[in-house]
């Protein structure tokens, strides 16, 4: 099966109407073992859907034509693993991070986390898990992004200044009053 990231445009949606949109989307497309919509995310400009297929031929023939009661058709890409440099890496996350594609954003930064030790592997750790902590708001889950958030705060708090032109201090800040008022509010690295 191959694995795609499915965008449309979101014009009405909320994270909390998430949960909805992933049932309509599941029974909208006829059931076969060429198809399986493994998650949505709602972020303010689209909706974005992890979905495997059999071939590329049953996303562009069965799945958008399916989705497009829910939204009007974006684009869609597969899911690959990119091998960029730790400068490309870094820009591409908070690229991602900053347009709402967290869910990529974590990936992304997986990989360089992985070849990363001390506290530059536990900084890193504090910002995926503020990716996964947005992925997770953008499932309509709040609860879970703000426990997540309070680890990603716990990685984090030991560090200061600018890593890779994410600006520490700041993002922890911003993540520290998420953290205190409960209310999850858009972040940028």
């Amino acid at each position: 099966m191959e694995r795609y990231l499915l965008y449309l445009k979101n014009k009405i949606f909320r994270p909390f109407n998430a949960p909805a949109v992933l049932l309509e989307a599941r029974t909208s497309i006829p059931k076969s073992g060429d198809i399986v919509i493994r998650d949505v995310r709602i972020a303010q400009r689209f909706i974005e859907f992890d979905v495997s297929v059999s071939e590329r031929g049953v996303l562009e023939r069965i799945v958008l034509r399916g989705l497009s009661a829910i939204a009007e058709f974006d684009r869609y890409e597969m899911i690959k693993e990119e091998n960029l440099s730790k400068e490309e890496a870094m820009r591409r996350a908070r690229d991602l991070f900053n347009n709402e594609r967290f869910w990529k954003c974590h990936e992304v930064l997986e990989n360089i986390w992985k070849q990363s030790g001390g506290e530059e592997k536990r900084l890193l750790n504090g910002i995926i898990l503020i990716a996964a902590a947005f992925v997770h708001f953008q499932k309509g889950e709040n609860e879970t992004c703000l426990n997540i958030l309070r680890r990603a705060y716990s990685k984090m708090e030991s560090s200061t200044g600018e890593y890779y032109r994410i600006r520490i201090d700041l993002l922890k800040e911003n993540v520290r009053e998420i953290i205190d008022s409960g209310t999850i509010i858009s972040l940028t690295l």
